[in-house]
């Protein structure tokens, strides 16, 4: 019945992933389907995570709360001038992935980020690619851009670091370097240049972001 249930919960995550998708590439007058489908994304991956957890004693793990985060995020950024609650509500879900990343460790300082200093410089450099163009445009934004970069960058390398510490550490890696690309995307979009099917690109990467950091961690106990 266990496995029944996950895998309803994963097709149905699907389906809702597709029409998500692809609600970003057909006519403006079909957008009105994203106020179903992006909202119910991150309650299916919370589901799920719940279901398949083998000692279900309390549905609030600090996990699931950072997916809560997550799906405040969601709600808020489809929201008119809620950009910054929505900026702060995924730098909450940040802050619980690194925590949550960190502590999987069992000896974190001895992790594979730590083995392999020149990964730091790799994204230090990549985020100067990306902060440097638009960072003229920021105006007021320039320091909570700032911080949530500095903290995404942080969350990546958190994930990095439990490589052959922990199982499917790479799938959450993953995860969280195409949850880094994703949010790369929002920031040249909305303060740089926009491009053809910018949308679907972000949500893509995000929905491929989450779905991985769910199935890499969810056989590691909260």
């Amino acid at each position: 019945m266990k496995n029944r249930n996950t895998q309803t919960i994963l097709i149905l995550f699907g389906i809702v992933s597709i029409l998500e998708l692809l609600s970003l590439i057909v006519p403006p007058e079909s957008i009105s389907i994203r106020y179903f489908t992006k909202p119910l994304l991150l309650p299916l991956l919370i589901l799920y995570d719940y279901q398949n957890q083998q000692n279900r004693t309390s549905f609030f793990s600090t996990f699931r709360i950072a997916l809560i985060f997550a799906w405040l995020g969601d709600i808020l950024l489809m929201l008119p001038n809620a950009f910054v609650p929505g900026l702060l509500a995924f730098l909450i879900m940040q802050v619980l992935y690194i925590r949550i990343f960190w502590q999987d460790c069992a000896t974190p300082r001895k992790g594979f980020v730590f083995r392999h200093l020149w990964i730091m410089l790799l994204l230090v450099g990549y985020h100067l690619m990306i902060m440097l163009p638009v960072w003229p445009y920021l105006g007021a934004m320039q320091i909570p851009v700032s911080v949530y970069s500095i903290v995404i960058s942080i969350m990546v390398l958190a994930a990095i670091n439990r490589i052959g510490e922990v199982p499917n550490a790479l799938t959450v890696t993953i995860g969280a370097v195409l949850f880094m690309v994703s949010d790369s995307l929002i920031a040249i979009t909305k303060f740089g240049s926009d491009f053809a099917y910018s949308g679907f690109c972000v949500m893509l990467t995000y929905i491929i972001a989450q779905y991985l950091i769910v199935m890499g961690r969810n056989r590691v106990n909260d």
